[in-house]
């Protein structure tokens, strides 16, 4: 088995490379894509750790697209050159775009009445932060109101909800396919059912793999655990199932490449690698068109 989705410490995962790294091997996996959020800091290092299992450098960038409206997707980037002048370059300046959205987030729920600072979110945070730590802060400070990620997502933190802010400066979808593209990677669309239907953005399905198709855009990520991932919405694996088969038939359909993976945080936060996972049929595909 393989995946294609795993997040560490230098975003908002709880393991570190090294640590992720053995838990694959334990699981048996063949190949692993490490995909933190706007960094390569785990990915960099790749180069340095001693392991039978192939480790694709990757990174998952986040989308805040004005011009097409999408104030919310996620892009996810495999076998990336991370020594790419434009990839670095552009992960400076979105490190900064990061950290002030953050901030406008926290101000915006202090205004509704929530009591939170930068810092008690910050320090769930092991290096970039993002609004999964918020959540988690909100979660502490105020449990019986809150009981779970999703649910604080879904109530404040969602675009369209009162306590989202947008970035000031905008990271389009197109750029987000270029700037992968300029470090020879795959750009693949994450967990598409996640912004049309799951969380309260809802953008129309085929209408964002058609604009990513005629973007540049090189596969979709068909196989994830949505169930796992968002038990807060009480999906099962039937609806697992109902999705992959969905976006199967648009990958055939506009040509796209298909990815998958757990999308591994932490336990409890996506399924344990080695439970879940694509083909390797995918991986191979993935390769050959490279």
């Amino acid at each position: 088995m393989i995946d294609l989705h795993i997040h560490t410490t230098a975003s908002d995962g709880i393991y570190s490379l090294e640590q992720i790294i053995k838990k694959a091997e334990d699981a048996k996996l063949s190949a692993i894509a490490i995909t933190d959020h706007d960094t390569i800091k785990s990915a960099e290092r790749i180069p340095t750790i001693n392991t039978s299992i192939e480790v694709i450098p990757g990174i998952e960038l986040s989308v805040y697209d004005n011009t097409l409206g999408y104030m919310d997707l996620h892009v996810v980037g495999l076998f990336l050159d991370t020594k790419s002048p434009e990839l670095l370059s552009t992960l400076t300046g979105l490190s900064k775009e990061r950290d002030d959205q953050k901030k406008a987030i926290i101000s915006k729920l202090n205004k509704l009445g929530y009591q939170i600072t930068f810092e008690d979110a910050k320090k769930f945070a092991k290096s970039s932060m993002g609004r999964p730590h918020i959540a988690k802060a909100l979660i502490e400070k105020y449990p019986d109101k809150f009981k779970s990620i999703p649910q604080v997502f879904d109530e404040l933190l969602d675009a369209g909800q009162p306590g989202f802010a947008e970035r000031t400066n905008f990271f389009s979808l197109e750029e987000a396919i270029n700037v992968i593209h300029a470090a020879s990677g795959k750009a693949i669309l994450a967990h598409p059912f996640l912004f049309t239907e799951i969380r309260s953005c809802k953008y129309d399905l085929e209408k964002l793999l058609n604009d990513f198709k005629r973007l540049g855009g090189d596969g979709i990520e068909s196989v994830y655990d949505y169930a796992t991932n968002y038990p807060y919405y009480d999906y099962t694996s039937e609806d697992n199932e109902r999705m992959y088969e969905i976006l199967h038939d648009f990958a055939e359909k506009l040509n796209l490449l298909e990815s998958g993976g757990s999308d591994y945080h932490a336990p409890g936060k996506g399924p344990e690698p080695g439970t879940f996972g694509p083909p390797d049929e995918f991986l191979m595909r993935l390769k050959t068109s490279r």
